[in-house]
């Protein structure tokens, strides 16, 4: 991969257009090409879904047909007087007429709904009433008591349609007729597979049947070649994939759903790729000629473009360059033109800033005498007051002069953490002595962070707000100032805290800006910015009451 992409990066500037405009060629017709075999295959599809749907809504009638039928023997009993007031009538003191009914009455519409619909298997009258029971044709409604669908099959006046195994089962309750109302109940039960026969042959190739009832549960399932769907939800899913067709069976409530996969309707596309490869070929026969001749025309000003460029690195910064169009050759053109001709104008400025800074140089050279007679008059105190034996203003000496210098540091700002921990010091030595020794110092320094550099005057500001809002406006108990540094992975932290009063959280928002009485902070800030970048810089922590903590984070650098 990264030899194909050297040779590609490699390429002349002409070939690579070459090749461009041969893929703009070839992609566009390649994806037309595409497109127009997708298009054929939808259109497959959505003519195979109407024929589909007209042989689902065929097979439901014909299903709707056959459940009418066993609608119709329930109805048989449920609406014929005569066989609602047997079942309801009192026997119980003459079983001649019990017989006699049954005879004349229930025994013939048996044997005739029986010998009209085949597909029945069993036909019985569940009852509460004290007749004799006949074989499979009356029974007592005990014995049906507590089966699942009872309860609801005694309180609804519809037919319920329910699965019982591989055979299905209608139950309906036998209302009306005079006398006595007893609990009475038409249980019909019938054999799936013929039912459904028609089911297993609707088209050929694979495809899927499932039938689900109302409580979302498979009544009968069927697959040919395919992996069987748990229910209707399941395939309606899939409809990416498969031609799915649903249909609602109005005698039961039941739902038939057909699945198909669209990849069994296949499409003839040699005709579409030999008419892509054709028109490919024709193209490419007119446009490669066409293309050749633009990519020369293009690349002949970049070579010259080229040229001049070199004649330039070789430090002829005086070359003419001619400008002969607005396209966007002609606009490189131009910029490097106006790039040459401001080279041409930094050159002469930076000569004449280096002029400049020889002069800064020199003037800084003459400042150092200033810093150096500071530091032989401080000398000279000490010395004074060691010989008046005056060790306080001596000592007080010895700090400031060590303080100014390594705040000052030969004009260098960058420095030590040393140094910068031993000016602080410094500088927290002298406030001591201004302060009476009135508060304490902690220091907790990590020895291996004294190696590593930073910026200079960073602790100072930050030691003198902690003395002058912390500790000097404390009321109660001794101050107390805590620094510390240490390393967190690549960056060195530092720690300023004090025991002070504490500030507000509007406070805390306003010490870091320009406007703040705080100016060192804000300063020292924006300097660490600078130098380190916008990740590092000084965060602060307070409570009131509780005292206020300064962190400062700079990057690992060391000497």
């Amino acid at each position: 991969m990264e030899r194909l992409g050297r040779f590609i990066r490699d390429l002349r500037i002409k070939h690579k257009l070459f090749v461009s405009y041969l893929l703009v060629i070839i992609v566009p017709l390649s994806v037309l090409g595409w497109y127009s075999y997708d298009q054929s295959r939808n259109l497959l599809v959505q003519q195979a879904r109407l024929t589909l749907t007209d042989n689902v809504s065929e097979i439901a009638a014909n299903l709707d047909y056959k459940f009418g039928k066993l609608s119709a023997a329930l109805d048989s009993f449920t609406f014929n007087s005569s066989v609602v007031s047997v079942f309801n009538n009192d026997y119980s003191d003459n079983y001649y007429y019990m017989y006699n009914d049954l005879n004349t009455i229930v025994e013939p519409l048996f044997n005739t709904l029986m010998f009209l619909n085949e597909e029945i298997r069993q036909l019985t009258v569940y009852t509460g009433n004290n007749i004799t029971e006949r074989k499979n044709t009356i029974l007592p409604i005990g014995n049906v008591s507590g089966e699942p669908w009872f309860e609801a099959a005694m309180a609804s006046g519809q037919t319920q349609w329910i699965k019982e195994g591989p055979a299905l089962s209608a139950v309906r309750r036998m209302v009306g007729g005079s006398g006595t109302q007893y609990d009475n109940l038409i249980y019909l039960r019938f054999d799936s597979q013929d039912i459904f026969a028609g089911l297993t042959n609707v088209v050929s190739g694979d495809y899927g049947v499932l039938v689900e009832n109302g409580a979302e549960e498979p009544v009968f399932a069927y697959q040919n070649g395919l992996p069987p769907f748990e229910s209707a939800q399941a395939a309606e899913g899939r409809a990416n994939d498969f031609i799915v067709i649903s249909q609602e069976l109005s005698a039961t409530g039941w739902k038939l759903v057909f699945y198909m996969p669209k990849d069994s309707i296949g499409v003839d596309a040699k005709t579409i790729l030999r008419a892509t490869i054709l028109t490919v070929g024709i193209c490419l026969l007119i446009l490669v000629p066409a293309v050749w001749l633009l990519s020369n025309a293009f690349v002949r000003r970049i070579y010259r473009l080229n040229r001049t460029m070199k004649r330039v690195t070789r430090g002829d910064l005086h070359v003419d360059i001619i400008v002969d169009s607005n396209d966007e050759i002609g606009e490189l053109t131009s910029r490097f033109k106006d790039m040459l001709q401001s080279l041409n104008e930094l050159f002469n400025e930076v000569y004449r800033s280096k002029v400049v800074q020889k002069d800064a140089e020199l003037k800084a050279l003459q400042a150092q005498i200033n810093p150096h007679f500071l530091y032989n008059s401080l000398s000279l105190i000490n010395w004074k007051a060691i010989a008046i034996k005056a060790y306080d203003i001596s000592k007080i000496t010895t700090t400031l002069s060590k303080f100014y210098r390594t705040t000052l540091n030969r004009g260098q700002d960058v420095i030590s953490v040393h140094d910068e921990l031993e000016n602080t010091k410094s500088y927290i030595d002298l406030q001591l002595i201004m302060h009476d020794h009135s508060f304490d110092v902690v220091y907790e320094v990590d020895p291996e962070v004294l190696g590593c550099q930073m910026i200079k005057l960073i602790m100072q500001p930050i030691v003198e707000n902690a003395i002058e809002h912390g500790v000097d406006n404390k009321r109660e108990g001794r101050g107390r100032i805590s620094l510390r540094a240490c390393f967190e992975e690549d960056t060195i932290v530092f720690g300023i805290e004090d025991n002070g009063p504490g500030m507000t959280r509007e406070t805390m928002d306003t010490v870091l800006n320009r406007q703040s009485k705080s100016y060192g902070l804000f300063n020292a800030q924006e300097r660490i910015r600078i130098y380190f970048g916008e990740t590092y810089g000084i965060t602060i922590k307070s409570e009131i009451g509780q005292g206020t903590t300064v962190e400062v984070r700079i990057p690992r650098r060391e000497k």
